[in-house]
């Protein structure tokens, strides 16, 4: 029996940090995946995921607009925070350079004969939640950090409308051996030194493993409809304090916290990102569930006992 034909894939940010596992599920499966790279050091970490590199910068037109002619195409924008405070100079310019990748990449996928795009938008653009779950049809209240991203998505409607085939994931707060959680968990806990807690309250937030998150977007590349929006996130919602305590408790270290006063949270992340890091953000994952997903790590003491297993590897 012939071997099933798969998909050609374009992947922008594939070197980050879920869109490098991206790229390794994809690869896994059997796809060909090209990973658009902004540096030589980019690249690597493309190869090293089993992707091929193409050298360019969403921000830019040029040659890398060639491969977008791929069947399926995953947009994953690199996220915009360093750990520097956003002022709101800075966050007019990260609104402006999210609509301006967007239309690089979506006007030449809107020229070709792509099969699937899948768009990783920001879930701050619902707003807070409240600490019970929302579905995706509840209306868009963006916070002030969500106001970056809003006009992206206002002018993605457009080209779905125009016929383009988009399928918009909101993921949660993605985890995993890399990234924020490493910086702010696992570094911070495994030294003994403190981790950062804001403010009195924890905030209940949705999180995913960041290989699920992979996965998802690779099943909605399949299964999701033209047009449609997705939560990725766990079923079970978490206070924001349980990362750390879950991941101290089960690599058996002591847990330091650090609590930034709530008076002085505006100081320390900027005006624009205060009010995002205090807010409940509860999604339901019940449509991506219907189309038929179910989580590889569906709690978040599975989720951080596999990143556990790869620090002792």
């Amino acid at each position: 029996m012939a071997r099933e034909k798969k998909a050609t894939t374009f992947v922008a940010g594939a070197d980050g940090f879920f869109g490098a596992e991206l790229v390794k599920v994809l690869v896994a499966n059997g796809h060909r995946v090209f990973g658009l790279a902004p540096s030589l050091e980019a690249a690597q970490r493309v190869r090293r995921a089993g992707g091929q590199a193409v050298i360019g910068d969403l921000l830019e037109p040029g040659q890398w607009q060639d491969e977008v002619a791929a069947e399926w195409i995953f947009h994953l924008p690199p996220h915009p925070l360093s750990g520097e405070r956003v002022t709101e100079r800075r966050a007019a310019s990260i609104a402006h350079a999210r609509v301006v990748m967007d239309r690089n990449l979506l006007d030449a996928a809107a020229s070709g004969a792509t099969r699937r795009v899948v768009y990783v938008a920001d879930a701050s653009c619902y707003g807070a939640t409240g600490p019970r779950p929302i579905t995706e049809d509840e209306p868009l209240r963006p916070s002030a950090w969500g106001r970056c991203f809003a006009p992206a998505l206002d002018r993605l409607d457009g080209y779905i409308v125009a016929g383009l085939p988009v399928v918009t994931a909101f993921p949660g707060w993605v985890y995993g051996n890399a990234a924020w959680f490493r910086q702010r968990v696992i570094e911070p806990v495994m030294a003994g030194r403190c981790v950062l807690q804001f403010g009195k309250a924890s905030p209940w937030v949705s999180p995913i493993h960041v290989h699920d998150c992979a996965r998802a977007l690779v099943h909605l590349a399949e299964h999701g409809h033209a047009g449609g929006r997705y939560f990725l996130v766990n079923s079970e919602p978490i206070r924001m304090r349980e990362f750390a305590v879950t991941f101290a408790r089960l690599a058996k270290r002591p847990l330091r916290v650090c609590r930034v006063p709530a008076a002085a949270i505006r100081l320390v992340t900027g005006p624009v990102l205060a009010d995002h890091v205090r807010a409940d953000a509860v999604f339901s994952s019940i449509r991506l569930r219907g189309t038929g997903f179910r989580h590889r790590y569906p709690t978040l003491e599975l989720g951080l006992q596999q990143v556990l297993e790869t620090l002792n590897e």
